[in-house]
């Protein structure tokens, strides 16, 4: 049987174990080949036999070990069906597409609404409707960034943010914490409160720290 490679962006992943958790759960998914997570550039490169599994299918296994895959829904207004026999072409070629989830089209609109990868261009889903004999008219506010790029942004302004956070609320948990080390220090006395160092304490855990637990859970769930 023919295989297939698809590039499945994941989110969430902050370490070695983390891509070893994603490329586990990958490879125990039926009719898969081969994977590679690269965590630097958040992507899962999979080659896999399409008849047997689907990126709806590793799209559940990724969400399901506590990470996420980014998907879009688009919108293609569509000229040229009749009946049908129509709508089913062209829901077929939209499905075909590497990287598609899910394809509907309503003939009454004459519009076609895809489920996908947000890495899946909006050019080639055009194509496909073309290749089956229609015309794909254009994209009313398809966006043409740089999906990946932006989205990195984000986590690293997130993670910044966190570290700062973090820092600040950590320096007078340390600073209250010396003396009952018996390190002699002037420490006011209101940061060696066990209650105050539980209240600067608990936001540097559950907030900045939080992706930790939630990978830990996701892998003890898994066993791995």
């Amino acid at each position: 049987m023919a295989t297939k490679r698809l590039d499945l962006p994941v989110e969430g992943m902050s370490c070695a174990s983390c891509v070893a958790t994603v490329e586990h759960g990958l490879k125990a998914s039926p009719g898969v080949d081969a994977v590679a997570v690269n965590l630097a550039a958040g992507r899962a490169s999979i080659t896999y036999h399409p008849e047997s599994t689907t990126t709806a299918r590793f799209v559940d296994v990724v969400r399901s070990l506590g990470y996420d895959v980014p998907v879009q829904k688009v919108q293609i207004p569509v000229r040229g069906m009749s009946c049908a026999s129509c709508v089913e072409k062209v829901e077929g070629a939209l499905r075909a597409v590497n990287g598609v989830l899910d394809a509907s089209v309503n003939l009454a609109s004459e519009r076609a609404t895809v489920t996908a990868l947000v890495t899946t261009p909006v050019a080639e889903l055009r194509r496909a409707i073309r290749d089956a004999g229609y015309e794909p008219l254009e994209v009313a506010g398809a966006q043409v960034e740089d999906y990946e790029r932006h989205a990195r942004q984000r986590e690293l302004g997130t993670l910044r943010r966190k570290l700062i956070v973090g820092a600040l609320l950590t320096i007078p948990v340390l600073w209250g914490s010396l003396q009952h080390m018996g390190v002699q220090i002037w420490t006011p006395e209101f940061l060696m409160n066990w209650y105050v160092q539980l209240a600067l304490a608990t936001p540097v855990q559950f907030w900045a720290g939080w992706q930790f637990y939630r990978g830990a859970w996701a892998m003890a769930r898994h066993r791995t």
